[in-house]
């Protein structure tokens, strides 16, 4: 055998040996994929040749026929598509196969969205993998072309405070796209809360999903603030937060959540009880707390009690944030006031519509009868001060006694001599 037989037979060993591992390598396989259907469109598996146009947002339907080769259990389908933030996939519960039978899986897959997109079309897989307990699993795909609507709008984010309070105004932060394939001019945006019947529209302007390079004022997205005002009687708790973007081609709306919580206030007296004489007046302190985070105006108002005057100095008291202010309240018994205890309440009610209630006690006596109490009391205690001095008298006299009584003995001791 000369050299070139020689060459002409390793080469034909060496194609055999390749087409000998290729049918292996296929029937190694436990499944082979015949074709896979887009949206009504048939495709077959890894073939370039045919793209299939997808929108951006919209569901499809998609249908997988597959061959079993082998029997084979726990079998899965998988149908997905890679590098988007939110994942876009859905997957067969298990089941089992059995060799030589012909199978369909249904699947309903909806397109991601462009916000991600530099052009107006982006090309992308869909991928098909079919996977079983002890075999290898085998993965295809179809090529598509994501496509953007004709007219779309986007909202990209919401922003707001988690919390505000009643009579407060919260701050909407809203960031709207065109992330269509046309110009939207006059776009509006709309935010609203339904459970309070409070909403405001503001102007967006035009957008343009190509930015306009002779024009600084239109771009693909805008930043708005809409200033909502919370009612000053809403009642505190969760409420829906509605944000619409629109205009006369197209819309999109989106839910967010707001807590609404009531105003932190506090009002405390000083003192709750005082007495005075008829004609006589006396003095309360009023103390207005505020440990918010926002100024409090406080309206006093007292109530009407017979038999004494009451006033407020400062009827409307501003107090600012994290801070506390005195108010003096007046209480006057009239000249004819009977005796007895009086029940002065004043009402504080804050611009929120927070209402608190505070209440003194006035008793009124007579003079002569408080002059008497206070001679009683004066003459008890100089009649007491009397018995202790006495007691201090008498004990001093009985100590004097008994040294005296001891003196001369000393004296005494002290004379004798024993020489």
């Amino acid at each position: 055998m000369n050299s070139k037989t020689r060459k002409a037979f390793l080469f034909s060993l060496m194609a055999i040996f390749a087409i000998v591992l290729a049918l292996n390598t296929v029937v190694a396989y436990f499944v082979d994929v015949e074709e896979i259907e887009v949206n009504g469109i048939t495709a077959f598996p890894n073939d370039t040749s045919q793209t299939i146009s997808v929108t951006a947002l919209e569901t499809v339907p998609v249908l997988v026929k597959f061959v079993a080769w082998k029997n084979a259990s726990d079998v899965r389908v998988k149908v997905y598509m890679e590098g988007f933030k939110n994942e876009v996939s859905e997957e067969t519960p298990r089941f089992h196969v059995l060799e030589g039978n012909t199978y369909v899986k249904r699947f309903s897959l909806t397109i991601p969205s462009t916000l991600d997109f530099d052009d107006l079309t982006e090309k992308l897989d869909l991928l098909v993998r079919v996977s079983a307990r002890g075999q290898d699993s085998m993965e295809v795909f179809v090529p598509l072309e994501m496509q953007r609507d004709l007219h779309s709008l986007n909202l990209l984010s919401i922003d707001l405070s988690e919390v505000v309070v009643v009579g407060d105004k919260v701050a909407v932060d809203v960031v709207v796209q065109n992330n269509g394939d046309d110009r939207l001019d006059n776009v509006y945006v709309k935010a609203s809360i339904p459970g309070l019947g409070v909403s405001r529209t503001v102007y967006a302007g035009d957008l343009d999903p190509d930015q306009d390079v002779s024009d600084d004022d239109i771009n693909d997205a805008v930043s708005k603030t809409v200033y909502l005002t919370i009612p000053k009687n809403a009642v505190p708790g969760n409420y829906d937060l509605e944000v619409e973007a629109y205009n006369f081609d197209t819309d999109v709306k989106a839910v967010s959540r707001v807590v609404i919580e009531d105003v932190e206030t506090g009002v405390l007296p000083s003192a709750t009880s005082k007495t005075i004489a008829p004609g006589q007046e006396t003095t309360f302190d009023l103390v207005l707390v505020n440990p918010s985070n926002k100024m409090v105006v406080y309206t006093l108002t007292p109530e009407e009690s017979k038999g004494v005057i009451v006033d407020v100095t400062e009827p409307v008291v501003a107090v600012s944030a994290e801070s506390s202010k005195t108010v003096k309240v007046r209480v006057k018994a009239t000249e004819k006031a009977e005796e007895g205890t009086y029940l002065v309440t004043v009402n504080a009610n804050s611009e929120t519509g927070v209402s608190k209630q505070v209440s003194f006690s006035v008793n009124v006596q007579e003079t002569s009868k408080k002059v008497a109490d206070v001679v009683t009391g004066t003459t008890s205690t100089i009649v007491v001060l009397s018995v202790v001095l006495v007691i201090i008298f008498v004990v001093l006299l009985v100590i004097l006694i008994v040294l005296l009584s001891r003196r001369p003995e000393a004296e005494e001791t002290g004379e004798t001599s024993y020489y």
